[in-house]
């Protein structure tokens, strides 16, 4: 078993390597920035892949069994999330996603053609006047990478508020993390409390890793008592479905469209679209949420 886990670190360890998927012992693909390519799977068997998945959720301090078969955790750096085959699978599943050890310049984002140099400008610029933005763009596209970045160029008290830690902001930022239920069901911690407790710690910026559901509700009322720099991340495939999505995630904390619409053009200035282009990650576009007569749209600006 030592092996087959060397073998996996051996590969993400690889410079450049931002993502491995294992499903099964025999299939496994890992993406080096240009799109996922074939590699020899670690594992011999798909009891292997299983026991390597128990030990691993383990060593994180996490639990992944029959009784909980799915498991989402950080362990060395890395985002592991896993499946195991109990009803929910032919065959365990095991999905990394590897962030650098340190973030990335944003001049080396630059240079590699994330954005201009005239949007770079306007990024320190808009962290500079603390302006809240949500990074949007499909999975693998730099959301996470770019936050990470213009992070880490500021000092102050930041509390960041994530599902799974991925962030790793520097001290002074502070980090809290969603928090499962026990065994017994009891325990629970979602983002949405997060936020409330984090309102009350002194920040001089909250940020959310990504908002998912009902948490977005709790944000939105946080932007609008004065929390500015308020930063986060969504799932939208363009610039175009954001609104949409904004208002979906509102309809999941129970507000209204009318209303989401109404906080949203309130306390979000900007939306920042990440795409791809080729195999090139990208700033596809910039847009301000507004309220029209025909309801929430995010119009796009020139940078």
């Amino acid at each position: 078993m030592e092996i087959n886990q060397l073998s996996i670190w051996q590969i993400i360890d690889t410079p450049g390597v931002t993502d491995l998927v294992i499903d099964g012992a025999s299939y496994a693909r890992a993406d080096y920035g240009s799109g996922f390519q074939d590699v020899e799977s670690p594992f011999i068997t798909d009891q292997d892949l299983s026991e390597a998945i128990i030990q691993l959720a383990l060593d994180a301090g996490s639990r992944i069994d029959i009784a909980k078969p799915v498991a989402d955790f950080v362990y060395r750096g890395a985002r592991f999330h896993a499946i195991l085959p109990f009803g929910l699978s032919a065959k365990p599943l095991l999905s990394i996603r590897v962030h650098p050890s340190k973030p990335q310049p944003l001049e080396s984002l630059q240079a590699a053609g994330m954005f201009s140099n005239q949007q770079l400008d306007w990024l320190r610029r808009q962290m500079f006047h603390k302006k809240n933005i949500v990074f949007s763009g499909p999975t693998g596209v730099g959301k996470t990478t770019l936050l990470r970045s213009l992070l880490s160029e500021v000092t102050e008290r930041v509390i960041c508020i994530e599902q799974t830690p991925e962030l790793f902001l520097a001290p002074p930022a502070i980090a809290l993390t969603e928090r499962e239920a026990n065994q017994e069901g009891v325990g629970q911690i979602e983002l949405d409390e997060l936020i409330v407790h984090a309102l009350r710690m002194r920040p001089d910026r909250i940020v959310v890793g990504e908002v998912r559901s009902k948490e977005f509700r709790v944000l939105l009322q946080a932007i609008n008592n004065g929390h500015e720099g308020t930063l986060t991340t969504l799932h939208a495939n363009n610039l175009e479905s954001v609104a949409e999505r904004l208002l979906v995630l509102g309809l999941l904390g129970n507000l209204t469209s009318e209303l989401t619409s109404r906080l949203v053009s309130q306390s979000i200035d900007y939306v920042v679209q990440l795409g791809k282009k080729g195999n090139q990650r990208v700033i596809s576009g910039i847009g301000q949420p507004i309220m029209t007569p025909t309801g929430l749209v995010v119009q796009r600006v020139a940078i």
